[in-house]
């Protein structure tokens, strides 16, 4: 009798335990209905069929187990595709959402350029306007530089009016204070050309003095008449007294008359060597 239990012994330890039952009770059941006729040859076939369904039972477990492997990595692989397709989705809306913003900048820009168009249109209607108001300015500049001109001329011809006017002041006073402080008799005093040092030259006051206490003495009065006396005025006059004397045989007095004179104006003129007279007829003479 077939012992069925040692059959599944054996066939646990090359498959699983479950086909192992299966397979046991099989040839339990064959082995009753044919113990009674089945030879050794048929057994070592029978046995040769179990061991090639053990072989076969063990590919299949190891087919399935290679499924099984197959089946984890697709799993595997399908979370990692999984995962890549929401990076991608991600990636997806940072892209929609970069879009919008380079939607809205590119909005933005051009809402910027119709601004500066319009500020460019604004910017060449005011340069029009400064243009034709700097035409305008020009027009005027001329009739102003033509209304300078003519007051120029018109200054001018007061200037050289005036001037006479006060020349003719100083000959009167100073006739009077020569007189009052030195005793002398004045000739006429008026402005002339003189050849000094080959060079013609216009001189204010110009004209000679008689001194009764040195008869023989030659006298000769050389002046400026200025209303407001300036150091650069006086200057100019001190080196026109020095040509004076340098081509003037006799005495030089040199003078300047004027209106007012500061300090400092009337030190250099003192200083210097010349007398100044003012128009109400004060005399500040020479120290030297």
């Amino acid at each position: 009798m077939l012992d069925t239990l040692q059959v599944y012994d054996r066939l646990k330890k090359v498959m699983n335990a479950e086909a192992a039952r299966e397979i046991a009770e099989v040839i339990g059941v064959v082995a009753e209905d044919r113990r009674q006729w089945v030879t050794k040859v048929e057994f070592n076939e029978l046995k040769e069929i179990v061991r090639d369904l053990a072989q076969a039972q063990k590919r299949t477990e190891e087919r399935v187990e290679e499924l099984a492997q197959a089946q984890q990595e697709l799993a595997q692989a399908q979370k990692r595709t999984e995962e890549r397709l929401e990076e991608l989705a991600q990636a997806q809306k940072r892209t929609e959402e970069r879009v919008e913003e380079l939607a809205q900048a590119q909005q933005e820009l051009a809402q910027a350029q119709k601004r500066t168009e319009e500020r460019v249109e604004e910017l060449a209607q005011a340069q029009k306007r400064t243009e034709e108001r700097v035409e305008e300015l020009a027009q005027a500049q001329k009739r102003t530089e033509g209304a300078l001109q003519n007051l120029a001329r018109q200054v001018g011809g007061l200037s050289e009016t005036i001037g006479g006017d006060i020349e003719d002041i100083a000959y009167i006073v100073l006739h009077k204070v020569l007189k009052q402080e030195f005793g002398w008799k004045v000739s006429e005093l008026r402005r002339v050309w003189q050849t000094w040092d080959r060079e013609p030259e216009e001189v204010n006051i110009f004209g000679q003095a008689f001194d009764p206490a040195r008869p023989n003495a030659t006298i000769w009065i050389v002046g400026e008449a200025k209303h407001n006396l300036t150091v650069k005025e006086v200057s100019r006059f001190i080196k026109q007294v020095e040509r004076a004397r340098r081509n003037l045989a006799g005495e030089i007095f040199p003078v300047c008359f004027c209106y007012r004179a500061r300090p400092e104006v009337e030190e250099m003129v003192t200083g210097n060597g010349v007398n100044l007279v003012y128009s109400y007829g004060h005399l500040e003479r020479a120290r030297t």
